[in-house]
């Protein structure tokens, strides 16, 4: 659903967040980049942050410098634009990904769990070479990131390659790094080592997180991902993962992004051709 306006509700002494609505979306995700460009903008005095997320933006603020309520106001001004903007800047970045890989294999048979891609191929009534395909046939919408340092979720932009996965019934006590994991439609990203509950899909050879910055594509930042980058993965096999890994752990390894503007219209006619092929129309 989404919300005929914003409600904002505060979450402590220092912080709001201004929900849009209550279900994942693309056009709500839209909203949140729009108010957080606004109020980067307008350079309120008192917030010191902003957290985007799929479909709310957090506010933090220094209370002794900003009320609640003049914040609250100013969010109200700023928030009558957003539902108007319809293409943001966005990061095209290509990211190779060795799907079915031994170390997603190995940590599933480990917590008593079948390979996660043949178990979203059971599930979405396909072979696993079909889950690598459609799954990798799509490009991906970063709505939100955090949880952990480079931790992303991930929308489907091609609505028609959208596949649906269950979380574990019991979370794992580990998961190795760099894997490309789904749960529901979303797609995510273990950074680091780490516990979770999301089925594994693969593993890239190349770093999301580098605290390092150790890469020059780090330079302004030891995370790569950004709300409203669009995510290309790339099926790649063993002898080219391992050849990718020697360029990262070299330092010569070249990211593939490309800087270019999303228009939300695509992918709403997108949604819409889909609907008119499942009608028959």
């Amino acid at each position: 659903m989404f919300y005929a306006e914003a409600v904002v509700k505060p979450l402590g002494d220092l912080y709001v967040t201004v929900e849009f609505g209550d279900e994942l979306s693309l056009e709500l995700n839209f909203r949140v980049i729009a108010l957080d460009r606004a109020l980067r903008e307008a350079r309120v005095a008192g917030v010191t942050e902003t957290i985007p997320t799929t479909r709310s933006l957090g506010v933090v603020y220094d209370p002794l410098t900003l009320s609640r309520e003049r914040l609250v106001a100013r969010l109200r001004e700023l928030e009558r634009s957003a539902t108007a903007v319809r293409a943001v800047p966005s990061r095209h970045v290509t990211i190779p990904i060795w799907y079915d890989d031994p170390w997603s294999r190995e940590c599933a048979a480990a917590h008593g769990a079948p390979n996660n891609v043949a178990l979203l191929a059971e599930l979405n009534g396909m072979t696993v070479a079909d889950v690598i395909r459609t799954h990798a046939g799509t490009d991906h919408w970063v709505s939100a990131v955090g949880f952990t340092p480079a931790c992303y979720q991930a929308l489907p932009l091609d609505p028609s390659k959208a596949l649906t996965a269950p979380k574990y019934q019991r979370p794992r006590k580990w998961t190795p790094e760099r894997i490309l994991c789904i749960a529901g439609q979303l797609t995510s990203f273990y950074p680091v080592a780490s516990p979770g509950g999301y089925q594994l899909l693969g593993r890239t050879p190349i770093e999301l997180y580098d605290p390092k910055q150790q890469n020059p594509v780090f330079r302004d930042s030891p995370v790569l991902p950004r709300v409203g980058d669009r995510h290309t993965y790339v099926p790649i096999d063993e002898a080219t993962y391992r050849e990718i890994r020697r360029e990262v752990d070299a330092g010569a390894y070249r990211y593939q992004i490309e800087e270019d503007t999303y228009r939300l219209d695509d992918y709403l006619a997108r949604v819409e051709a889909m609907k008119r092929g499942r009608s028959g129309t």
